[in-house]
């Protein structure tokens, strides 16, 4: 019988105990995860919260996001960079790399006022195939300064949350390293999680994402890890990410469904059960039950 983990995981790496992970062997899990391709781009569903629209960036959007991505500020806080653009050629680099491939290697959305169009910031998984810290994909919630403090950050988290849990998944192998998980067996299902981190002298984004991932009961697991400095513009030295890793609210039993039966028909039908579950799944996905990783017996 599944049973929910009552605290989260602790987790405390230094830098030694980090790196030394390359040294440990990964776990193969079943775990939840989505149906691959994902939606395109042009398929992904704009999602609307009270104040806010979240959508794809678009070739259109360079001016807007060159001044985004141009914020000392803002990018500081961006595990992937950690600093900002140094000029429209390099934003413009970068606004190529979200549109490569149709996106299928990010689940990343450009967030705007409904009120103005104005971009007020970016929310999402910016790389959901490399995985390589843990193996769960590690989002980002960058947001400009003269919006913080309104409630705009919870709003584009959920937001872009409720997008994400609503993708169709299917229960799958993954690696993950076997501290991401509560050192859980070799071969034990899991719900599917993400990742958010952040500077430990960055006080404001550890009280944000606390308060706005704590609240449901999902999260998972949380902790520290060094590593060596390696983003382009920053002084090479060790730093320590505080971290939490949230949970896939909607259990495994709505994915469990899809296993087992892969007749011609059965994949055509679950192709359509698929579009169907990801275009109804924006409204669904905020009336799911609660839930944590689970280790079935």
């Amino acid at each position: 019988m599944a049973q929910a983990r009552a605290e989260p995981i602790k987790f405390a790496l230094d830098n030694e105990e980090f790196e030394g992970r390359s040294m440990m062997p990964w776990f193969s899990y079943k775990v939840s995860m989505p149906v691959q391709p994902m939606p395109g781009l042009g398929a992904r569903a704009p999602v609307r919260t009270k104040r806010l629209v979240l959508r794809p960036f678009v070739e259109s959007d360079l001016d807007a996001f060159h001044e985004l991505r141009s914020r000392e500020g803002t990018q500081r806080g961006s595990m992937t960079r950690g600093r900002a653009s140094r000029s429209r050629d390099e934003s413009q680099r970068q606004l190529a790399d979200l549109l490569q491939d149709d996106g299928q290697r990010h689940w990343y959305f450009a967030v705007f006022l409904q009120a103005t169009g104005e971009l007020v910031g970016e929310v999402g998984l910016p790389d959901c195939v490399t995985m390589a810290r843990s193996g769960w994909p590690e989002a980002e919630v960058l947001v400009k300064k003269e919006f913080w403090r309104q409630g705009y950050g919870t709003e584009m988290l959920n937001g872009w949350l409720s997008s994400w849990w609503a993708l169709p998944r299917e229960i799958g192998r993954h690696q993950l390293f076997p501290l991401a998980t509560g050192w859980q067996e070799p071969g034990a299902e899991l719900i599917d999680g993400v990742g958010f981190g952040w500077e430990e002298t960055n006080t404001a984004a550890s009280g944000f994402f606390h308060k706005a991932l704590s609240a449901d009961g999902a999260v998972f697991a949380e902790g520290f890890f060094e590593e060596f400095d390696q983003r382009d513009g920053r002084e090479p030295q060790i730093i320590r990410w505080n971290g939490i890793i949230t949970s896939n609210p909607n259990g495994l039993e709505a994915y469990r469904k899809a296993e087992g039966d892969n007749s011609g028909e059965a994949l055509q039908r679950r192709e359509r059960v698929y579009e169907e579950a990801y275009s109804l799944g924006l409204r669904e996905a905020s009336k799911s039950t609660k839930g944590v990783p689970q280790r079935h017996e």
